[in-house]
Parts: C-alpha cells; structure tokens; sequence
C-alpha cells in the first residue's frame, strides 16, 4: 500500500497527501476524494492494517498442527504483520503514537480480539487434552493474560522484533514443558 511506504519512508508529520498521491500514482484531487484528510487515511490505513493481523492469527490459530505450533505461528504472524513494515524506519515510534492518537480505539479492538483468539485456543487446547493448566493451577484466562503480557513485553525488549521467533520459541518451549500432559 503506498501511504504504508510513504510513512515508513517520512514519518506521520512529514508525510504530505501530495508524497501518498504520487507513490499512489493517482491525483491528490482523486486522493480526496477518498479520505478527508491525512489523519483519516492514516486512520483508515491502520483499521486496514490491525484486520490483516487479526487474518493472519486467525489464520494461523485455525490450521490443524499441534497446539503450541499453532500459537507460535499466530503470535508471530500477528506481530510482524502489524509491526514488521515499521520495524527498519526510524519513524517508528512517530507512527505509533500517530496510530494510538488517531486509531487507539482500534488497536484497543484489535488487542481484545487477540485475546480472545488466544483464549479460545488455549480453552480448546485444554478440553482436547493437548495440554493441561491444572499442575499449575491456571485457568485459560490467566494463561492468556500471561501469554499476551510476555508478547508486548517481547515486542518491547532490545531488538524486540529482531529476535522475537527466538524469544517466541523459548516461551513456547516453556509452556510446552510447564502444560504436559
């Protein structure tokens, strides 16, 4: 998507309706015609963004591989999906806090439905016997919570999305080994 492009390349406030039309190859008058304003595209591009992430967990939560691959892969998928495309920009921390100023309420959305993907797999894990909370006393809430807690507290470490499989893999291998069955 070319205003993705455009605001990885120059930030949020740099980016000008007239960089999106051009890398859009369309008019800015045409441009208009869609969104009104910068803060809108950008709006509608995150709304856009956050459901590709969304697709991609569900996606993922949805094959028929064991449990725990199922949750590595959606956890990642979502994460790079909504997080790789400004990973090398150095715009990165602009964007997000344009897309917590202007899509907050969307991101809010888009956690409480990962939440509840993860939850409902790991309540499905559990009643299909592929793992079990009860040596540690968990529900499928609390493991969720827990889950979703580490992959922000990932996202967020030292080169959080450089080395987030490895970091994804070890806590998928811990839980692995904490919810035998």
């Amino acid at each position: 998507m070319a205003a993705a492009e455009v605001f990885t390349r120059y930030g949020f406030k740099k980016a000008s309706m007239q960089d999106i039309a051009d890398a859009a190859m369309m008019s800015r008058a045409a441009l208009y015609l869609h969104f009104r304003n910068k803060d809108d595209l950008f709006r509608s591009l995150m709304q856009w963004h956050h459901g590709e992430a969304l697709k991609a967990a569900e996606a993922a939560f949805a094959s028929d591989k064991p449990f725990l691959v199922r949750l590595e892969a959606a956890l990642t998928d979502f994460t790079m999906v909504l997080f790789g495309p400004v990973r090398a920009s150095t715009h990165g921390q602009e964007l997000f806090e344009a897309n917590m100023a202007l899509a907050g309420d969307t991101t809010a959305a888009t956690s409480a439905r990962l939440r509840g993907l993860m939850e409902n797999a790991v309540t499905e894990a559990v009643s299909k016997e592929e793992i079990s909370l009860s040596t540690a006393g968990l529900s499928p809430a609390t493991l969720t919570d827990l889950l979703y807690v580490c992959l922000d507290g990932i996202k967020k470490a030292p080169n959080g999305l450089d080395k987030l499989n490895e970091r994804l893999s070890a806590l998928i291998r811990l839980l692995g080994a904490a919810t035998r069955v």
